[in-house]
C-alpha cells in the first residue's frame, strides 16, 4: 500500500470520483419478477448494476441482473429510443425520430391492419408483475380483441 502525500492524492481522487458517481433506481429489465436494482452511472454511462432491496429479490440479483446490463450504454440502438419514440418506417431502413402521438398512431395502424388479415387472435399481450395492478392487467388482455 502506497504511503504519503501521493497515496493521499489518490485516495483523495478516488473518494471524490466515487461520490461524483449516481446511483439510480431502476427495475430489472429482462424477467417478470421485477427484481429492484440501483444502476451506478458515472459521466451519463451506465458502469454496473447493484442490488437494491425490493419484494421480489431482497437485496439479490441474479447474473443477468448484475451483469446483463451493458446494452443499456447502446448508443447506435437502444439510447435514442429510450429518449424519444422512434420508428422504422421500412424493413431494413433507417429510425426515424417521432412524437409520441406519431407513434401510438403508427402502432395502432399496424394492430388494425394485423387483426384484418389475421384476426384477433393473431395478436398477443403480455403483462408482468412490474404492472400498476389488475385492471392493467385486464385492459391488456382485452385490448387486441378492440383493435
Amino acid at each position: 500500500m502506497p504511503v504519503g502525500p501521493g497515496a493521499t492524492a489518490i485516495l483523495s481522487s478516488l473518494l471524490t470520483g466515487l461520490l461524483l458517481m449516481k446511483k439510480i433506481t431502476s427495475v430489472c429489465p429482462y424477467c417478470g419478477a421485477g427484481c429492484k436494482l440501483k444502476l451506478v452511472v458515472d459521466n451519463n454511462k451506465i458502469i454496473r448494476a447493484e442490488a437494491a432491496d425490493g419484494v421480489t429479490n431482497q437485496n439479490q440479483l441474479c447474473l443477468k441482473g448484475y451483469y446483463g446490463w451493458d446494452f443499456l450504454n447502446d448508443t447506435q440502438l437502444l439510447t435514442p429510443r429510450l429518449k424519444q419514440p422512434m420508428i422504422r418506417y421500412q424493413k431494413g431502413g433507417a429510425f426515424t425520430p417521432v412524437s409520441w402521438q406519431e407513434a401510438i398512431r403508427y402502432t395502432a395502424s399496424k394492430l388494425r391492419e394485423i387483426k384484418e388479415k389475421h384476426g384477433p387472435r393473431a395478436i398477443m399481450t403480455t403483462g408482468s408483475s412490474r404492472g400498476t395492478g389488475n385492471e392493467t392487467n385486464y385492459v391488456m388482455q382485452s385490448s387486441p380483441a378492440r383493435c
